[in-house]
């Protein structure tokens, strides 16, 4: 996994900068954010990641499928139709101010 991870959403989140998706799942707060920068970040090729992170790539899918109507310029991740928690949502609707 030798790709630059030119991170949006952790590094403002968390103050910090991570060099690889291991060093993300290590801190905790990064990795709560995982699913968000999946979504709001398609720089990134999340297929190449998507076996090591499987519910945070999942989570990001249902969120797109969701929301997609917000993400028209985005690459599309696959649909999953999943209802969304709501305090998920309100994590959702502040990252998403917060970025746009």
């Amino acid at each position: 996994m030798g790709e630059d991870l030119k991170l949006k959403v952790i590094p403002f989140f968390t103050g910090k900068s991570f060099d690889s998706i291991k060093d993300i799942l290590k801190d905790k707060k990064a990795k709560k954010l995982l699913w968000a920068e999946i979504l709001f970040n398609d720089d990134i090729n999340w297929e190449n990641y998507k076996n090591w992170i499987p519910e945070d790539y999942r989570k990001a899918c249902i969120f797109y499928t969701n929301f997609r109507y917000l993400f028209k310029n985005r690459k599309p991740l696959p649909l999953v139709k999943e209802k969304i928690d709501n305090r998920e949502i309100r994590r959702f609707e502040e990252i998403y101010r917060l970025l746009n």
